[in-house]
């Protein structure tokens, strides 16, 4: 079954099991082995579906770090401290523990990769075809994915086999600081 959750996650037995199937067969290894190795199972319905589900949650994960790259190059353009803008998102609505994970390690340029760029990309690029075929609007993930495109495709950066967060290099590369 398709996961969520990377390297760290696998070691804590801490990965989201998402399903698809048989729902005999989930219910018969959701208690044992799934709960051994994950903290959260969820069966989503038949064949493909885990893999469809893993495709939306990756994509929004690589959206997210695409534009919180942005806003992170934005703060260093307009003269503020990307690490104590991390500590402002990080206290307010829009806290997430994908920026509070990434965020320091991007600003210091450690982007040893968990999840390298370069799987972030196809699966986001998978979803957007995913997209299409359902006639569902996915503009700004198109645009996210083109950003990491981009980033894979930069042979001066080399960030592919990074960790996606790498991303924040090709968009502090296009972006002019103070």
């Amino acid at each position: 079954a398709p996961v969520s959750g990377s390297k760290v996650p696998a070691a804590m037995g801490q990965l989201i099991f998402l399903c698809g199937g048989s729902k005999d067969v989930f219910d018969e290894v959701e208690g044992g082995a799934l709960k051994a190795m994950g903290k959260a199972s969820h069966f989503l319905g038949e064949v493909g579906y885990g893999t469809r589900a893993k495709l939306v949650v990756n994509s929004l994960m690589g959206t997210m770090v695409a534009a919180f790259s942005e806003s992170l190059s934005l703060s260093e353009s307009v003269g503020l401290d990307p690490v104590k803008m991390i500590e402002v998102i990080g206290q307010g609505a829009i806290q997430s523990p994908v920026y509070a994970l990434k965020g320091p390690k991007m600003v210091k340029g450690d982007h040893a990769p968990n999840f390298p760029l370069k799987h972030a990309h196809k699966d986001m690029k998978l979803a957007c075809d995913m997209a299409r075929e359902a006639g569902a609007e996915f503009a700004v993930t198109e645009k996210a994915e083109e950003v990491f495109l981009a980033a894979m495709e930069d042979g001066e950066l080399n960030v592919a086999d990074e960790d996606f967060s790498a991303v924040f290099e090709r968009v502090k590369k296009e972006s002019k600081t103070e």
